[in-house]
């Protein structure tokens, strides 16, 4: 499939993209109790990578050039973070008939990529963002990059908002297309909040302790995500 600049890619691992090509070809007639069991997996999957990738790399790369206290509570974060999207992606099985699957199916084939984005092809997930928001994204990283962010501050309430922004495709649209009862929804509409603040707290925290002379490292990470 293509997508057209600007967008948010991340890489994911090859089997995501190869099983879920399968679990769509087939879904599109019916739906088995093991190809529903296997879609929960691989959205598990599909978003624990994108938190690995986007920020167990980094965090993983600048705890090697200056370790500190701040980068392992931030982690845990993460870990805690990934948990409870395991746990609750699981707790909805039993809540899913079967035939409210294919659309959401779909939904994450629609996402996937395969592309060169510069260094040979590989598979992505994918998805849109504003030209606006893009153009003041770009130019947030290019003052990170040559030092002449003054307040750090602003930099974390971009990530914040590049956060939310990929709780749309990946966790608030997949709930909306399952079209569950209100005691459902709003204990994950509960979840999506508590992830939220988690992730905020977490980049609010952290920032401030990441020196100056490290800023370049986290630009050139994060500008590997944005395509615009």
């Amino acid at each position: 499939m293509s997508i057209n600049a600007p967008f948010l890619a991340s890489t994911v691992q090859d089997r995501i993209t190869t099983e879920l090509e399968g679990l769509y070809q087939r879904t599109r007639s019916r739906v088995s109790d093991a190809d529903k069991k296997l879609g929960l997996e691989l959205l598990i999957e599909a978003n624990c990578d994108l938190l690995d990738t986007c920020f167990g790399s980094i965090f993983e790369e600048l705890s090697r050039l200056q370790p500190s206290k701040d980068l392992l509570d931030a982690n845990a974060v993460i870990e805690d973070i990934k948990s409870k999207a395991r746990h609750y992606i699981r707790w909805i099985g039993p809540f899913i008939s079967n035939d409210r699957l294919p659309p959401v199916i779909a939904h994450y084939y629609t996402l996937m990529h395969q592309m060169d984005l510069g260094s040979g092809s590989k598979p992505y997930m994918a998805f849109n963002i504003t030209t606006d928001f893009a153009a003041v994204l770009k130019q947030a990283l290019a003052k990170l990059s040559d030092g002449r962010v003054t307040d750090v501050q602003e930099i974390v309430d971009l990530l914040v908002e590049v956060f939310d922004e990929t709780l749309q495709p990946l966790l608030i649209r997949p709930k909306e297309l399952m079209k569950f009862n209100f005691v459902v929804n709003k204990t994950l509409d509960g979840v999506i909040s508590i992830v939220k603040m988690l992730n905020k707290h977490m980049l609010r925290k952290l920032a401030p302790s990441i020196p100056m002379n490290l800023y370049p490292v986290v630009a050139r990470h994060l500008e590997e995500f944005l395509i615009a």
